[in-house]
């Protein structure tokens, strides 16, 4: 997924670069204000701003830090606005000293596009950080004439920031969006809305591992609709697919846990792999879905079909061991599967280790 928001460790070398240009700006300014206003200005960098952004570097670290990242942004870009909007005051008002007020924008930039400060909280700065400097120009006659001037290029400066962060806001989350699409097609048969082959098997093996951990029975569910080909060669393939929808949504409606695993196999036949159910149960819930299909009474004929459509089942339900794997669970399933076409389908049977 495309994010806003950075991963913590490049955070964390953006916050410590901000630290350390600080303090090179604290040589390069200390050269070019007023000795009078030495102590000012360190107050200012030493004991709001630098500060500000470690304890944000140090908060990353936190446990909940993902719950108030935005909040932490937003108070950090605060305080080190706020803390040069005073020294702008101090440096007037010390020495009739006019200090650079373009930081502003450098901050706004940082906190926008660095930091990657959500849009909101972005709207809530650009409104402390105007109201601010409006103030500011409000009360002392700094930039003399240009004070008005200032203030409307600062505010100008940050309502476009502010747009750019919406505008790319608004893309990534386009971006989110269709990626997540992505991934959930590439996970989804499209016919059944079921798990497709790759991704029953990948959260399969995690509902294996799971069963293997705690020592509970894993089973597996191989269910294939009796005589498919006869089927879908009388009634066309729309028939046949509708038949396919039907034995997804059945499953569906049974196999109804979260940790429950519903896959399209291939063709007409589906896989469950579920766990903790023991074997009188596993196979209760296979005689469900052998009744549901009793229950639909579509019409097949056909061929070497039955009357109406039906299904076969094969179970297998084992705790697993170092001696199993998933596949071999498959295996079994898909044995006993056989079994049960061969004893004359509609049913299911059910094997052991």
């Amino acid at each position: 997924m495309v994010s806003l928001s950075i991963g913590k460790n490049s955070l964390r070398r953006i916050l410590l670069i901000g630290c350390v240009l600080m303090a090179v700006f604290i040589f390069i300014d200390l050269r070019i204000i007023p000795a009078v206003l030495h102590n000012d200005y360190l107050i200012s960098r030493l004991g709001f701003q630098i500060p500000a952004v470690f304890l944000l570097y140090l908060f990353t670290f936190h446990t909940r830090f993902e719950d108030f990242r935005q909040i932490g942004l937003l108070l950090c870009i605060l305080v080190v606005t706020l803390a040069n909007y005073w020294i702008i005051q101090q440096s007037w008002l010390g020495a009739k000293f006019v200090f650079s007020y373009e930081g502003t924008l450098l901050y706004t930039f940082f906190a926008f596009f660095i930091l990657r400060i959500k849009f909101k909280f972005g709207l809530i700065y650009v409104a402390l950080s105007l109201l601010g400097f409006g103030v500011l120009v409000l009360s002392y006659p700094i930039y003399g004439m240009y004070n008005s001037v200032n203030f409307g290029f600062i505010a100008m400066a940050q309502i476009i920031c502010l747009y750019g962060l919406y505008t790319l806001n608004n893309s990534l989350n386009k971006v989110d969006d269709l990626t997540a699409k992505l991934q959930e097609l590439s996970r989804v048969d499209q016919l059944t809305g079921l798990l497709n082959r790759r991704a029953y098997e990948h959260d399969g093996a995690i509902v294996y591992e799971h069963a293997k951990r705690l020592q509970i029975a894993l089973s597996v569910f191989m269910i294939d609709i009796d005589n498919f080909k006869d089927y879908n060669d009388a009634y066309g393939h729309q028939k046949g697919d509708e038949v396919i929808a039907i034995q997804a949504n059945i499953l569906k409606s049974i196999f109804k846990r979260q940790s429950d695993i519903i896959g399209r196999f291939g063709g007409e036949e589906f896989i469950v792999i579920t766990s903790n159910l023991t074997e009188n149960v596993a196979e209760r819930m296979a005689q469900r879905v052998l009744d549901s299909w009793m229950a639909e009474l579509i019409p097949h004929g056909k061929g070497a079909g039955g009357v109406y459509v039906s299904c076969s089942i094969g179970i297998v339900s084992v705790v697993p061991s170092d001696n199993t794997t998933l596949k071999k669970f498959i295996g079994m399933a898909d044995t006993a599967l056989f079994e049960a076409k061969a004893a004359g389908r509609n049913r299911y049977k059910s094997t052991t280790l």
